[in-house]
């Protein structure tokens, strides 16, 4: 014979346990935990831009430079 709701018992079961984990981590603080999080991707952000943008003007001296360096 097959069990009878042995499926439908543990989904349920798996169901209730991810809400009470979603509970405790917003009871413990996950929300605190979430913002540093994004505070740090802005930053790092930021710091991936400026770089960004030195690289773009030194590619635009290298590529004057080579430019120049042909019509010589």
């Amino acid at each position: 014979m097959a069990p009878k709701g042995g499926k439908l018992k543990r989904i349920v079961l798996i169901i209730v346990f991810l809400v009470v984990a979603g509970v405790a981590f917003v009871l413990l603080g996950g929300g605190n935990l979430l913002k540093s999080a994004g505070t740090k991707a802005e930053n790092i952000k930021g710091q991936i831009e400026e770089g960004a943008k030195t690289v773009e003007k030194k590619a635009e001296k290298v590529k004057e430079a080579v430019t120049s360096g042909e019509k010589k």
